[in-house]
């Protein structure tokens, strides 16, 4: 090498010999390798030969020889996959060129610029997911507008509903007649009611009212079912027996409690397609008489507790519940009361009220209140639905309660 030119020695002296793999070439007039050294087989060129022509090695030189000026290519692509910087330098006729291996930097700006696109790509993704986000996030926000107006409208509904249960319930409870006490047909005697129904609106039926002749009817059932259906059962029934109570021959149909209960059932049995019974105790009272006539139409029988405080249980079962067969056939049965004797009517809701662990109140605990000396009308009423409430503690009631309590006094 030390017969290199002066300028092309110091150009070597600037550059790493090794590290960068210096190659370089001498070529004379004829285009022919004058001298050759350095790293060649770094650059593909082990196989060549001086006096060769350098285009049957160097053919990365195509198209540039002869050359006229000196001057540089950058990174080009040489055998073997490697690249070289390529300094050309213009001496007389002869040229030498110098081979720089640039292949690490090449494939570093390869790695950056693979890193360069992928980050392009990643964030296009990112994009394109960051649209969807947002096209899902919009559809999000108008699925919640639409679940908020849904909501909106199903609260109003549900307050609408509240506020129809609330004016049912009002309205059923002011189908319950008032307490009476007092003297009717010559004779001293009281008439005590209770209703709680177990939800907004309830299936228990208690009414009493006075035919003129001095006939006083009771009226307890209980329709199948709960909630608005067994309502709107009680309120027919309720409406029927009421109507049998205006006509002309009220006084006829009720001294004979069996065909005011033919009337009903048959008129319930005959548009019933939802089957929906209604157990029954209709009782009528001929004050001046004091004669009880009542039919049990499957409902529990009534309790009769004597003046001397025995307690018993009235036979006689008058058929089967109103709404099921309309040419059904119910049967009366006849009692004379006494003065201090008690008739007292339930519904199940106070029998079948269950505690916690699923046992019933029974049928005991009433028959031993009326037993009781000392509590008559209202009071024997409400120590009995206080004691049925203890009875169920924290367990919410399954069933409406209603109870009748008719009382002669001496």
């Amino acid at each position: 090498m030390t017969s290199l030119p002066p300028l092309i020695a110091r150009r070597l002296q600037e550059l790493t010999y090794d590290s960068r793999g210096l190659a370089y070439l001498h070529i004379d007039g004829e285009l022919r390798v004058a001298e050759a050294g350095g790293h060649l087989e770094r650059h593909g060129l082990g196989q060549l030969r001086i006096g060769d022509p350098v285009l049957e090695h160097a053919y990365f030189l195509e198209g540039l020889l002869p050359i006229a000026e000196p001057f540089y290519l950058p990174a080009v692509e040489l055998a073997g996959g490697r690249a070289a910087d390529i300094h050309i330098y213009v001496e007389d006729e002869e040229a030498w060129i110098m081979l720089l291996d640039v292949t690490g930097e090449r494939d570093n700006t390869r790695r950056v610029q693979q890193k360069a696109y992928e980050m392009t790509l990643l964030k296009e993704k990112e994009a394109i997911l960051n649209r969807r986000l947002e096209a899902t996030n919009a559809e999000l926000r108008e699925t919640q507008r639409k679940l908020e107006i849904t909501r909106d409208a199903l609260r109003e509904d549900l307050r609408r509903k509240q506020l129809e249960l609330t004016e049912a319930r009002t309205l059923q409870l002011s189908l319950v007649p008032e307490p009476f006490k007092g003297i009717a047909s010559g004779r001293s005697l009281s008439v005590d009611v209770i209703l709680e129904p177990a939800k907004e609106v309830g299936g228990d039926l208690v009414d009493y009212f006075w035919i003129p002749g001095g006939l006083l009817v009771l009226i307890l059932g209980d329709v199948s079912g709960k909630g608005a259906a067994a309502a709107l059962m009680m309120a027919r029934t309720h409406a029927l027996f009421r109507g049998l109570a205006n006509r002309p021959d009220a006084e006829q149909l009720f001294a004979n409690p069996d065909e005011a209960v033919r009337i009903v059932n048959a008129n319930l049995a005959a548009a019933n397609g939802s089957c929906t019974f209604v157990t029954l105790l209709l009782a009528t009272f001929d004050v001046s008489a004091g004669r009880l006539a009542y039919v049990r139409a499957g409902h529990l029988a009534p309790f009769l507790r004597r003046a001397d405080g025995c307690v018993e249980r009235l036979p006689g079962f008058g058929g089967p519940p109103l709404g099921l067969l309309e040419d059904a056939v119910h049967k009366s049965a006849r009692y004379e009361m006494q003065p201090g004797d008690g008739f007292l009517i339930i519904t199940d809701g106070i029998s079948e009220a269950s505690d916690s662990s699923s046992n019933l109140f029974g049928e005991e605990p009433v028959t031993a209140l009326l037993s009781r000396n000392g509590e008559r009308g209202c009071e024997v009423l409400d120590l009995l639905m206080k004691q049925v409430k203890e009875f169920e503690g924290a367990s919410p009631p399954a069933d409406d309660k209603a109870v009748i309590l008719l009382e002669l006094f001496s």
